[in-house]
């Protein structure tokens, strides 16, 4: 039996060699031929090595370079049989495994587990200005007269690098460079009906093209951009995003100091993005955003503006919103953006107090629809909505809904909104340090406000129902952090000058009709709150507070 056993392990290690030996030439032979005859002697293939296994099924290709031969390309472009698209390809190293030598050498089908390519280099150069009568053939077509099918389970590119480079008709060139690609995919077939596969993308399940973690300086070199968890699923053309960034280089003293004026500061975490039905062409060749629908699935802003630095030069002038999606140098198209579970939160160091007030909106649902700066969509549509749903400062059910006029030179916008239900004493934070007022005791029933304006001035209709309006003012000693209650002022104010509720007893509801010249100087949302809170002091008499 031991004899026996012997002398079959011989003969099968004898046919192994045997087989490595020969297919091993005959592949050599076969795929330069392979590739010259399937591109009509446009490329050719050179490799350093190439090694079979039979007994383990794996095939591995050292050093291959597949380059395109200019002279037959020339040829080509003469005879109007050009392709639009030249490629030149180079990889480290290229390994099938489980690969059926039997059933690609005797049945001409290629089928292999998968195929996992380390290091390719591709420069992929696509001409607009070409033109080629002939009949477009499919890769089934292509490949037909020497196999029957090609099968690979799962095919992986590592560290991919790519360069796009586009001739546009009025040649002018697009180039684009990607650096450490992954590239996924999944259960790739060519055969007589993979084409017509309704289950299929480019005769694959999907294609998942993920990128390396992107991290950059702001020009300004203010801010550190990062973008972590890139993405691309091409059946769904769908873009993925983990996580994007912006966080400022330096803290909050610092940033001002860096910049000796006021100037926001922004610290933006947003997590879970995705671009879904988005043109990957458009955005390669035209470099145009078109998306069908956005999501943000959670994170958070924080704006921080230090008042005691000096004012910057210039004014805020043509920077509303629309105003700034106008003048974007990149056309984009966005159905519908959705935001969910958003945290912002605005502060603001005072030059009176020395301290800093806050205002926050926290678990923020907001949805974008029509945004875009396209010259014939917004002939459509002049009208990009935002609809927002938010807690404000703890307590209250904000909602609210800004209209803003595309390609608007003056910047026309309207917004109009509710608040509900909110504890007044949770604006202390606020009122404290930039006001010095505090709140002692107020029941926000509902507040209701439509504006309407420009980027010069807003006018408003302000609605406020309130109960037990109670305030003290403030006094803060030279050098002290801490504030004191002005007993006199306090007494006075409340009895005086404060309306105490909406309505008072007896008579009629009070509104407030609120014209606002705005501060050139400051922004969109500063115009909005100054006018809402004006509005909001005189129907409960502290205009003069």
């Amino acid at each position: 039996m031991l004899i026996t056993f012997g002398i079959l392990t011989l003969l099968v290690m004898a046919t192994g060699w045997y087989l490595n030996q020969h297919w091993n030439k005959l592949l050599k032979q076969e795929l330069q031929g392979y590739v010259t005859d399937l591109s009509d002697s446009l490329y050719t293939i050179k490799f350093q090595d190439l090694h079979l296994d039979v007994l383990s099924g794996s095939l591995v290709l050292e050093k291959a370079v597949m380059t395109p031969d200019t002279i037959i390309y020339q040829r080509l472009l003469n005879q109007q049989r050009a392709p639009s698209a030249l490629y030149t390809i180079s990889v480290d190293k290229l390994a099938l495994k489980y690969f059926k030598p039997w059933r690609y050498f005797i049945g001409k089908e290629l089928n292999a587990a998968s195929l996992t390519v380390t290091g390719p280099n591709i420069i992929m150069e696509q001409n607009a200005t070409v033109r080629d009568t002939s009949m477009p053939k499919t890769a089934y077509q292509h490949i037909s007269a020497k196999m029957k099918s090609i099968f690979i389970g799962k095919l992986t590119l590592d560290s991919t690098n790519f360069k796009y480079i586009f001739t546009r008709k009025d040649s002018s060139r697009v180039i684009h460079q990607f650096h450490n690609l992954r590239v996924r995919v999944n259960d790739f077939l060519i055969d007589s009906l993979a084409l017509d596969d309704p289950t299929r993308f480019l005769y694959a399940h999907n294609y998942e093209i993920g990128m390396k973690d992107y991290m950059n300086r702001t020009r300004d070199s203010l801010y550190w951009l990062n973008v972590r968890g890139i993405r691309y699923d091409a059946a769904s053309r769908t873009l993925h995003i983990g996580r994007f960034e912006i966080q400022p280089r330096y803290e909050k003293a610092r940033f001002q100091q860096k910049n000796g004026v006021q100037q926001d500061r922004f610290e933006v975490v947003l997590n879970d993005i995705s671009l879904h039905n988005l043109n990957p062409r458009l955005l390669l060749q035209e470099q145009q955003i078109w998306a069908q629908r956005a999501n943000i699935k959670g994170g958070s802003v924080e704006v921080y503006r230090d008042r005691t630095l000096p004012m910057p030069p210039g004014n805020k002038l043509g920077r509303f919103p629309n105003q700034l999606l106008h003048k974007l140098n990149v056309p984009v198209s966005i159905d519908t953006l959705l935001a969910d579970n958003i945290n912002l939160q605005y502060l603001e160091m005072s030059p009176v107090t020395g301290q800093s007030g806050r205002i926050n909106f926290s678990h923020i649902h907001g949805l974008f629809s029509n945004i875009t700066n396209i010259d014939s969509l917004v002939a459509k549509n002049r009208h990009m909505v935002a609809n927002f749903d938010a807690v404000f400062m703890q307590s209250g059910k904000l909602t609210a809904r800004f209209d803003f006029a595309l390609n608007d030179n003056a910047g026309h916008f309207a917004v109009s909104g509710a608040l509900k239900n909110m504890d007044g004493k949770d604006l202390n934070v606020a009122t404290q340090p930039l006001g010095k007022i505090e709140i002692r005791s107020c029941d926000i029933q509902e507040l209701l406000f439509h504006i309407q304006g420009d980027e010069r001035k807003a006018t408003g209709q302000v609605k406020l129902r309130y109960q037990h309006l109670k305030i003290a003012v403030l006094k803060q000693d030279k050098g002290e952090q801490q504030f004191k209650r002005k007993g006199l002022a306090s007494f006075l104010a409340n009895t005086l000058i404060i309306k105490d509720a909406n309505p008072l007893e007896g008579e009629k509801e009070r509104t407030a009709a609120v014209v606002f010249q705005r501060d050139i100087q400051r922004s969109y949302f500063h115009l909005v709150w100054k006018t809402l809170f004006t509005g909001v002091k005189d129907i409960a008499g502290a205009g003069n507070l």
